[in-house]
């Protein structure tokens, strides 16, 4: 239920693949981070504000020495007692009145139409530290503007509001983000004060190059200004300070955030573009693939056939998916067809024996004669083993495709192997039987396998060769290495041969067609086949031949058998 459910959402139930989404998702991500820092703006943002402060910073030194020059009544100045002036010290000397106020408008009244921006004068404070409250030192505060009309739309009078808490609802997000973006330098700015600056000037040197002092604070309305306070020093007094003021910051940086939008919109549209174009590359073709992967899985059930579709045109990895996929299917199917013919061959392989056993029990009732009934009984002995060797067989042959899975390679000396082999039937062999050679001398020739399955072919290759072989007759068995490295075993006998037509059908299971006058039923027919099997798993091939009087001609007298195993060297 799961398996069909899993196959169900990936056929319809979304529209959008999970992989498309991220693939989407991956390519904005770094787009929207490039427009969040691009909206911080700190490196123009801080360019601005130092090329604002110059700007400032002129007027109010062009400010304060016009002012030293015009509006300072020297007259007016006082005496100051001893305990002011201790706390002055020497080098500031104080005046208890420090500007004439009608000089300072006068000022302000012939010039400075060329300066954009608040202009504020203030008296000296008495002392040094701390500015309790510049708004008691105030003698002017003026705001400067160049000369032109600026035109405002204003909503209609009937217009309730801002145009509801739904039209404010951008307007809000709008501030809520310049809010965040700008937190940390408007913290920074907020903390700064006109009380502070007029004290920090007070106290600057007047022989800087950039006399007086400069920072970036807010208004009064809360907008972010560049501020410059500069004394007003005529030798070594200061009579007052002017403070020039110059806004406009967080216009420019918002009209610069909206010329970025615009390219955002083009970076995000291409994105979005190159994602769908990823998404037909990889994600279309990976659920073709696992939908025909579901569809291979219920045909199994149903016994059919299902392809692969077939990528491996491209040259990436989904053409080494579809390739492995359709290489995957078409092992699955082999195994089927081997699985569905060993099947109908073991049937048809026990099928004989029963059929044979069941006419010598039928035909038991009915004889009467010793003799005939004991010729019965060895029918039945005969073909009672015969299917006892059959099942022994047939099991040791299904399980060897796990075995041979399972089983570990390791480093195997051939010629060892094969002298041990040898050994064992030198060991157990009987009167009349074939005997069997094998030189051991020479190097050890080595390769990486499971060496209880090469053991398995060279007995079967043996047991099969002595079969065959003569009264007293001889099996030789050789083992050399080529020049690339292959070792090439060799199994001969004396026999009959082997018909040339079936040089390869002798590698079939259940192949049991043996010469005339052999004894019937002693052989599976699956032992040559087992050997193929093992050593096509270790990378080798083998293959039958004759031995031949005259190798010229192929028809002629045959000398025996002989089979021929190559196998991969380590």
């Amino acid at each position: 239920m799961a398996d069909g459910a899993g196959k169900k959402q990936r056929a319809g139930a979304l529209s959008v693949s999970r992989l498309t989404i991220t693939i989407v998702l991956a390519n904005l991500i770094g787009l929207v981070i490039l427009l969040l820092g691009s909206f911080g703006l700190t490196q123009y943002r801080d360019g601005l504000i130092a090329a604002k402060l110059e700007g400032v910073r002129a007027q109010a030194q062009l400010f304060a020495d016009v002012l030293a020059q015009t509006a300072i009544d020297a007259d007016a100045c006082g005496a100051i007692d001893a305990e002011t002036a201790a706390a002055a010290g020497a080098a500031n000397q104080i005046c208890g009145l420090t500007l004439n106020e009608t000089f300072v408008t006068d000022v302000f009244n012939r010039v400075w139409d060329s300066f954009e921006g608040r202009v504020r004068v203030f008296r000296a404070p008495q002392g040094k530290g701390p500015v309790p409250n510049a708004a008691e030192l105030l003698v002017e505060d003026v705001v400067l503007r160049r000369d032109q009309i600026v035109a405002e739309e204003l909503q209609p009078i009937d217009s309730p509001g801002a145009g509801g808490a739904l039209a404010a609802l951008p307007r809000r997000a709008s501030e809520l983000l310049k809010e965040a973006l700008s937190s940390g330098y408007r913290r920074a700015a907020a903390r700064r004060s006109i009380e502070s600056e007029i004290a920090d000037a007070m106290a600057s040197s007047p022989f800087a190059d950039d006399r007086g002092v400069a920072s970036v604070r807010l208004n009064e309305n809360g907008e972010l200004v560049a501020s410059v306070t500069v004394p007003i020093r005529k030798v070594q007094a200061i009579y007052g300070v002017v403070t020039a003021e110059a806004g406009g910051i967080d216009k420019v940086v918002d009209e610069t955030r909206r010329a970025i939008l615009p390219f955002f919109g083009l970076a995000a549209t291409a994105a979005i573009l190159s994602s769908l174009l990823l998404t037909a590359a990889i994600a279309q073709p990976i659920r073709q693939l696992a939908l025909a992967a579901d569809k291979v899985r219920e045909g199994i059930a149903l016994a059919g056939r299902t392809r692969i579709p077939d990528f491996t045109h491209r040259r990436d990895e989904i053409g080494e998916l579809s390739a492995s996929l359709r290489s995957m299917t078409k092992a699955i199917y082999a195994r089927i067809d081997a699985i569905e013919s060993f099947a109908a061959d073991v049937a048809h392989e026990l099928k004989n024996p029963l059929t044979s056993i069941r006419s010598a029990v039928e035909t038991l009732d009915i004889a009467k004669a010793p003799e005939a009934r004991e010729k019965l009984m060895g029918v039945i002995k005969k073909d009672v083993a015969r299917m006892d060797r059959l099942i022994t067989d047939i099991s040791n042959a299904s399980r060897l495709d796990a075995e041979l899975a399972r089983g570990a390679r390791t480093a195997v000396d051939l010629r060892k192997l094969i002298a041990d082999v040898v050994d064992m039937y030198a060991t157990t062999m009987k009167e009349g039987e074939a005997r069997v050679s094998f030189d051991p001398s020479g190097a050890p020739l080595y390769l990486f396998g499971n060496p209880g399955a090469l053991g398995q072919v060279f007995r079967n290759l043996i047991d099969n060769a002595r079969s065959f072989s003569p009264k007293g007759g001889e099996v030789r068995v050789s083992l050399s290495a080529r020049g690339d490295g292959t070792l090439v075993g060799v199994v001969e006998d004396d026999g009959p041969g082997i018909p040339p037509e079936s040089l390869e059908k002798v590698f079939d299971r259940f192949y049991t067609k043996r010469p005339a006058g052999s004894a019937f039923g002693n052989n599976s027919g699956l032992g040559l086949a087992i050997c193929r099997q093992i050593v096509a798993s270790h990378g080798g091939q083998i293959h039958a031949e004759n031995r031949l009087a005259d190798p010229q001609d192929p028809a002629g007298k045959s000398l025996g058998a002989r089979f021929v195993v190559e196998l991969p060297g380590a």
